[in-house]
């Protein structure tokens, strides 16, 4: 990436219905499950 020395993005891909994209699968889904944060809930009195 010329913006960013050092950086390198890989992509991998599969051919459909293989063992190489069944073996892909946790992957996606690890990148494409957003972590959000739970807000924070304080005590009312």
């Amino acid at each position: 990436m010329t913006a960013e020395p050092g950086l390198t993005l890989t992509i991998y891909t599969a051919e459909p219905a293989s063992p190489s994209e069944q073996s892909l699968r946790p992957l996606a889904s690890w990148a494409a499950t957003p972590q959000t944060a739970a807000p924070e809930r304080h005590a009312t009195d």
